[in-house]
């Protein structure tokens, strides 16, 4: 069996980039005190004090890649995401570094340690294949357990196992999916010995759990050199280690099978871990104070990730476990499951249905914590922060971009059709399968196409000449209102509304609105104040920059003729107001005012109820069967039964800080069963029984959308669609 060998030990120059002992390398609190690792390839492990003076590893990129904004938010997402390891044989998360730290990092409760690589050297040889194996069925066992959960490690290697008096243990989490998205081929991956890197995540492919095995068998095959004959593996230990290195993921064993061999070919440990090795931790604890001077005594930080508890899957054949705890010099052995928390992690969860065992009820696989992984995603041409999109159909997501107009098809995840001859500033639902595209490359033109084929039906340009059409207000049972602009008098700008029916191809009504009234040269988008249709009657809101009032006003038009019904400004709401406006049926307003979330009469402004809140409340909100969810400017959030202002839940956010007051979207899943917020660094998934947190998702964006977290532009029965502006994801839910 050929043995992997490590990369050479890094330079001088390499070298010289650590901090040296004692360095004041400061990352939030924690001080760097020695390198641990000897490599500088992007991402390095250091001995480490916390705020509270305790000894640690910190794990944190550095060089190129801290400077790396998109890097650097993958990094935080699956450091993050890699407290949810819960796990003997791996590595405690004592905390991580926030969202938007200058330099992410990551804190493992453990010491002494040392990386196997540095291990291996200071131990001058290959170690004793009795040990490896013992260490290897510690860490098959670790892998077993996240596999069985769903979840993907994607960084085990030589620098990533930290060897403890007490074992193995696995740090690293996440390294290959933060070194690259998905299909970009990864030439290298800081922090995981090359030797480690199956082939096809080298190729750019997602990383599943046949990868894990594979990182896994090279890491125990370096460890343990070639064989003695005294103490050499049986040929089962031997075939199985060829199998888990084959090229082809679908050769290899999985996780249960590698460690059902390992505990059969492993004879009873000695307890002994070598000597030298022992000596090595000997010599770094001797070194080390237990309690670092000067060190901050406040907590350290926390990122705010919820803290969850989850059974244990059923176990893989029994083992023995260890009749005491394992002394300082003792080696794990136990293969028992630990009951311990795991959640799904961003980007982690791969195929689970395939490799994860059966669900055994409703909720087997619910399991709360961190982000389950996109069941498929699709690149997205060249967009600018203004194309819209729809979800036609519960099926059909239509994207517009800069040359033109795309569709998903959501259900079978494939990409439906394309035309580079619709260039859409805006996209209605039409019903019936189609939608109102207006024409960003034609003024006043609009479209009617089907949203399943992308076969234009009917393109009217009537309205390119004034009137003109400047603005799709909305559209339903076969009826398009718009907003038309007519120059043509002279320098007065006369707006009005037109009715059109979408089956006859012709006006239905026109109603003239104030001159300057709506603002026309940006559509309203998710989140803005603009149009509503109730059931009798369309609202314009009052946008215009030119209609010179203090206050925010509507004009509601009967639906059927466009007489005016009333026109009222609202006191409590200024004219520039980005806050909450939200006009529902049975006469209610509910908007953001100086006095708080007020719930108000909508034709005459009355007063019904208020919620004191902190600052503003964000334009993003979420509506379903009474319910109004909302955040205010510390991203609290806000379950509020809207007809009668009863607080039914809050709950605050850990880091406010992070997220700002700029929401940019609050939607819920297909079920109503989640509420999805969308902030600057994440999209935190809530439970809207009681607002806690069900998942975190952090997209990493690209080019001038990077460190871009995404936002839910659509959702269905299981999957909710995040749109990062140069990917869609496919997210499970519910």
């Amino acid at each position: 069996m050929p043995i992997p060998s490590e990369p050479v030990p890094a330079t001088e120059e390499h070298q010289a980039t650590a901090p040296a002992r004692g360095e004041e390398g400061g990352l939030d609190g924690y001080r760097r005190v020695e390198r641990l690792d000897t490599s500088a390839d992007g991402v390095g492990w250091w001995l480490a004090a916390g705020p509270d003076g305790d000894r640690c590893v910190l794990m944190a990129p550095e060089g190129a890649r801290a400077d790396d904004a998109s890097y650097r938010l993958r990094f935080w997402s699956e450091a993050n995401n890699s407290r949810r390891l819960g796990h003997r044989s791996v590595a405690r998360v004592k905390s991580t570094s926030a969202a938007g730290a200058r330099i992410p990092w990551v804190a493992y409760d453990c010491f002494p340690a040392l990386p196997l690589g540095v291990a291996l050297t200071a131990h001058g040889e290959p170690f004793p294949g009795q040990v490896v194996r013992g260490w290897g069925v510690a860490l098959a066992e670790a892998l077993w357990h996240a596999h069985s959960q769903g979840l993907v490690h994607a960084g085990i290697s030589s620098r990533s196992v930290l060897l403890t008096p007490h074992g193995p243990l696995l740090t690293g989490y996440g390294l290959v999916r933060a070194a690259s998205v998905e299909g970009t081929e990864r030439h290298a991956v800081p922090g995981v010995a090359e030797v480690s890197l199956p082939p096809e995540q080298r190729a750019g492919g997602r990383p599943q759990p046949p990868g894990d095995v594979y990182a896994l068998a090279a890491v125990l095959a370096f460890a343990g050199g070639a064989e003695d004959e005294q103490d050499g593996p049986s040929h089962q230990w031997e075939e199985v280690v060829a199998r888990c290195l084959s090229a082809d993921p679908a050769d290899r064993p999985r996780a249960e099978e590698l460690l059902r061999v390992l505990q059969n070919s492993t004879p009873v440990p000695d307890g002994q871990l070598p000597e030298r090795l022992v000596a090595a931790m000997d010599s770094q604890a001797a070194q080390t104070p237990e309690s670092f001077e000067g060190a901050p005594t406040s907590p350290p930080p926390v990122n705010g990730t919820a803290e969850v508890e989850t059974a244990s899957p059923a176990g893989p054949p029994a083992a023995a476990a260890p009749s005491s705890s394992p002394s300082r010099r003792s080696v794990l052995t136990a293969v028992a499951p630990a009951a311990a928390g795991l959640a799904l992690g961003t980007a982690g969860v791969t195929a689970w249905r395939v490799f994860g065992p059966e669900k055994t009820g409703p909720h087997a696989q619910q399991i709360r914590g961190a982000a389950p992984a996109p069941l498929w995603h699709f690149g997205l041409p060249d967009r600018s922060t203004e194309d819209s999109s729809l979800l036609a159909e519960r099926r059909y997501l239509l994207m517009g971009h800069k040359g033109g107009i795309v569709a998903f098809d959501i259900v079978k995840g494939k990409k439906e059709w394309s035309r580079d001859d619709v260039l859409p500033s805006q996209i209605l639902d039409a019903g019936h399968g189609d939608v109102l595209v207006a024409s960003g490359g034609s003024q006043g033109e609009f479209l009617l196409l089907s949203a399943r084929s992308g076969k234009v039906k009917w393109r009217e340009r009537a309205y390119m000449q004034p009137p003109s059409m400047a603005l799709l207000l909305a559209a339903e049972a076969g009826v398009l209102w718009f907003l038309a602009e007519d120059f043509s008098g002279g320098d007065e700008l006369e707006q009005a509304v037109i009715a059109y029916s979408l089956r006859r191809r012709k006006k239905l009504w026109r109603a003239p609105i104030p001159a300057g009234f709506v603002e026309t040269l940006t559509p309203p988008g998710p989140g803005v104040i603009g149009p509503a249709l109730l059931k009798s009657e369309i609202l314009v809101a009052g946008t215009g920059l030119e209609f010179s009032q203090d206050n925010f006003a509507f004009v509601a038009l009967d639906r059927r003729d466009g007489r005016r019904k009333w026109k009222k400004e609202y006191d409590d709401i200024s004219s520039t107001s980005d806050g909450l406006v939200l006009p529902l049926e049975g006469d209610l307003l509910i908007a953001d005012t100086v006095e708080g979330l007020r719930g108000m009469s909508l034709s005459r402004g009355k007063e019904r109820w208020t919620v004191a809140v902190k600052g503003g409340v964000n334009a993003h909100r979420a509506v379903r069967r009474g319910t109004v969810y909302i955040a205010d400017s510390d991203v609290t959030t806000y379950a509020i039964d809207y007809r009668s202002g009863r607080v039914k839940w809050k709950r605050k956010h850990a880091n406010p800080h992070e997220q700002g007051y700029n929401l940019s979207s609050m939607s819920l899943s297909a079920s109503g069963r989640v509420l999805l917020r969308a902030g600057m660094a994440e999209i935190d998934a809530l439970d809207t029984r009681d607002g806690s947190l069900v998942w975190r998702l952090a997209m990493a964006g690209s080019g001038e959308f990077s460190g871009n977290p995404g936002t839910v532009v659509a959702s269905r029965p299981g999957v909710v669609i995040v749109d990062d502006r140069r990917n869609i994801y496919a997210v499970p839910v519910d």
